[in-house]
């Protein structure tokens, strides 16, 4: 799979509406499960006060090389959410075709922060150096 339609793929499971949609999307990238990080999960559900829902994928084991996440939350912050990190180029251009012009954006040295709000989902991309960092979420 290319570069571009790796981010195409990935940004199809951040836009997935349930955990099952966004894990049946995720196989189709056809990187291996990330092992789950039961550090990671206590925290969350401890902090929102309620049991979240994770599947997650991690295109090699090099660090940097792409992890994303797709997770369901109950609790004081019910919402769906992705995440996806990486240091391979090209994620800002990928979400600007995807979403257009950001809503918001800044640039300073090699930081760059760019944020979208499309109807019920908050799309925000940073990227400092090579590495990049996308997050989007939906309430409810």
């Amino acid at each position: 799979m290319s570069a571009s339609a790796d981010l195409t793929a990935i940004l199809d499971v951040c836009e997935a509406t349930s955990l099952d949609e966004a894990a049946n999307r995720g196989e189709q990238l056809g990187w291996p499960k990330a092992p789950e990080d039961r550090d990671w999960r206590a925290g969350f559900e401890r902090h929102n006060g309620g049991p979240v829902q994770v599947v997650g994928w991690r295109r090699t084991e090099r660090e940097g090389d792409g992890l994303l996440s797709y997770w369901v939350a109950s609790g004081r912050n019910p919402h769906k959410a992705c995440s996806f990190s990486t240091d391979q180029p090209g994620l800002l251009e990928a979400l600007r075709d995807r979403f257009g012009t950001p809503d918001t954006f800044e640039e300073h040295d090699d930081i760059i922060s760019a944020f979208w709000k499309r109807g019920e989902a908050e799309i925000s991309l940073t990227r400092v150096g090579t590495s990049s960092g996308l997050n989007l979420s939906r309430r409810g």
